[in-house]
């Protein structure tokens, strides 16, 4: 009996330090996307897109892109989800996410899907194919549709 009470004393004293270094691993990886791609507040997205589109938020709740919430209350959205130089939003984005939105994922986890390298991409980033809609697509499917 006592072995069972120090080990459950040990399982809740490593506990914290796990979940300290699992928060500390998703801020690197939103760092790393912020100083690559940059995060955009909806303001910033509705200036990029200009006057013809939606705003941000109508945009995201038609799931035509995605955001990451932060502590604060803000939203902010992946550079990488739009063609600058044409001031369009990548019309593959909300493929991707009708894909993943229907088995559950959430958008935080679909961008950082999206930001990491993928076994069904021969190792690549999705977000480097973003141009190669059968590929990515092919990739979304086969990795996203299932619920872990």
């Amino acid at each position: 009996m006592k072995s069972g009470s120090a080990r459950v004393t040990l399982e809740a004293t490593a506990h914290p330090e796990a979940h300290s270094r699992s928060v500390r691993a998703a801020c690197a990886r939103w760092r790393a996307i912020e100083l690559e791609f940059g995060l955009l507040s909806a303001a910033e997205v509705d200036l990029l897109l200009g006057p013809g589109w939606p705003p941000a938020g109508c945009l995201a709740a038609e799931r035509r892109i995605l955001g990451v919430a932060t502590k604060a209350g803000r939203v902010l959205y992946p550079g990488f989800q739009f063609d600058r130089e044409a001031r369009t939003v990548r019309p593959v984005i909300a493929e991707v996410a009708r894909i993943s939105l229907s088995a559950g994922w959430k958008d935080r986890h679909i961008l950082q899907w999206l930001c990491a390298p993928n076994g069904y991409l021969h190792g690549e980033r999705p977000v480097d194919v973003l141009d190669d809609r059968e590929h990515l697509l092919a990739a979304a499917n086969a990795d996203l549709e299932a619920l872990w």
